[in-house]
């Protein structure tokens, strides 16, 4: 059976995929096309995101083009089906970081509210029971005392929409009456990728980041190459901040997917050391160089405090104009209690954001131009769905796996007859007399050979009878050779 995941373009999402597959789970992804590419191609891209940066080939989800905000995800009643027969556990990771919304029918509540609504929905029509829910720990809002696992509705207020519309949804999460198992993900302030550096999405602490990127080095350096930025802050330097590495994130939460004790439960992922404001502008004034930030305190007004110099009071007038999205965030964060997270997945240690880790955001945040440079749109030689003609005279058929990694791959159930292919699923099925696992690369190698030599093809098939195995290969030659020039093209 297969794990349907919502969300998989997202931060956390491509992390999910990559972890999922790499832990040998079969993984369907619903994904909506963009105005540049398929649902298909936007999945591709990010398979051969993780290929070229882990230096081998993956298997490919089953796509299922859908949008969460739609009733149903909008699902053609072809996937519907194939999510009905083949899909009994969901990770509802979709959301969307958008903090005030003009009224509930637009974002944040349209994604974070009414696709959770969607998912509730679908889950119940297609009897799928075993519902893991990717939350936030700020469904907690602002709270004084440390926020406990399996609290919710503390009488809170929130700071922004985002909160809120993520309480509500988790709220009836929380409420479902029809699942086996309910377990939900709180993880705090999400950022990059804590070895690489790498993001696809600049909010949060990046917001700041990209601040200090284009201001500071706007500002003439001196005789020293130290730039000069006076600002004052209403800070005093020691306010936590609950930031943690995404792929922190992901290894966690596929430690509690895969625990069936941990079933059940809600988990909250915060940092051991949280960083503090002081060090991030610390860390940031050495990056670049610059010298001038003042703390002075939660209870200095900069507005209206006029002593210094038009010019310095200006530059402090653009940095609150740009930062006012984050400023409830700026004086208070919570404290998140971790004891059910720890004890099932303590020995995966939370990096802290330290001088190497946010030096690192900002390199690839410049490399990256803050979310600017162009992406290659993927490369695909062989398209191994394309090759997959089916015939109705294949005769008598047997149901194999095909499990194709690399750029083009996927994975199908055949339905191969002794004269050619009869049929075509997506992917694969526990009741397969067999898998074939192996690259596009060593398909097309293996259907250029003769269809009396099946040798090369029957050593990916998965069952030590020798006879089965070449039985197998000697069908699916027959089946797909005859593709194999467009597949190829």
């Amino acid at each position: 059976m297969y794990t349907l995941l919502t969300g998989a373009t997202g931060l956390v999402g491509r992390y999910l995929v990559r972890d999922l597959l790499l832990n040998g789970h079969n993984l369907a992804v619903v994904v909506r096309g963009s105005r540049k590419m398929s649902a298909y191609d936007r999945m591709e891209q990010i398979m051969q995101h993780w290929e070229a940066e882990l230096g081998r080939q993956l298997p490919r989800p089953v796509v299922i083009v859908g949008d969460i905000s739609q009733a149903g995800f909008d699902f053609s009643e072809e996937d519907r089906d194939w999510v009905k027969d083949n899909v009994n556990t969901i990770i509802h990771s979709a959301a969307i970081l958008e903090f005030y919304g003009e009224d509930r029918e637009g974002e944040p509540w349209r994604t974070n509210l009414g696709g959770t609504r969607n998912m509730i929905q679908l889950c119940r029509d297609l009897q799928i029971t075993d519902i893991h829910y990717v939350s936030t720990a700020y469904v907690a809002g602002i709270q004084d005392e440390p926020v406990m696992e399996d609290s919710l509705d503390s009488g809170q207020s929130f700071r922004n929409d985002y909160e809120e519309s993520k309480f509500l949804a988790e709220k009836e999460v929380r409420e479902i009456d029809f699942a086996e198992h309910v377990t939900v993900y709180r993880p705090a302030v999400i950022s990059g990728d804590s070895i690489t550096g790498y993001t696809n999405t600049y909010h949060g602490i990046y917001l700041y980041l990209r601040l200090m990127a284009l201001i500071i080095p706007a500002q003439p350096a001196d005789e020293n190459g130290i730039r000069h930025t006076p600002v004052r802050l209403k800070m005093t330097g020691d306010e936590t901040r609950n930031i943690i590495p995404v792929d922190w994130i992901s290894a966690v939460t596929v430690r509690l997917f895969e625990t069936q004790e941990a079933r059940g439960g809600t988990y909250h992922m915060a940092p051991d050391n949280p960083m503090t404001s002081g060090n991030m502008v610390r860390w940031c004034s050495e990056y670049y160089k610059s010298t001038g930030t003042t703390f002075c305190g939660h209870d200095f007004d900069p507005v209206e405090d006029r002593s210094v110099d038009e010019d310095q009071y200006m530059f402090e007038q653009m940095l609150r104009d740009n930062m006012g999205t984050y400023e409830p965030y700026e004086r208070t964060d919570n404290v998140f209690d971790m004891t059910q997270m720890k004890k099932f997945a303590g020995d995966i240690v939370c990096p802290d954001i330290d001088r190497t880790i946010m030096h690192r955001y900002l390199d690839y945040g410049n490399d990256d131009k803050w979310g600017k440079r162009k992406i290659p749109h993927p490369q695909v030689d062989t398209n191994v769905a394309d090759m997959l003609e089916t015939d109705r005279n294949a005769g008598e058929t047997v149901s194999v796996g095909l499990d194709v990694s690399g750029p083009g791959g996927g994975s199908f159930t055949l339905h191969l007859g002794t004269a050619g292919l009869g049929g075509v699923d997506r992917g694969l099925r526990a009741d397969n007399a067999a898998t074939v696992r192996l690259t596009t690369e060593e398909l097309v190698q293996a259907l250029e050979q003769p269809e009396s030599d099946a040798s090369l093809l029957a050593k990916y098939v998965d069952v030590e009878d020798t006879d089965l195995r070449n039985d197998i290969a000697t069908r699916i030659l027959a089946g797909v050779g005859q593709a194999s020039e467009v597949g190829a093209q």
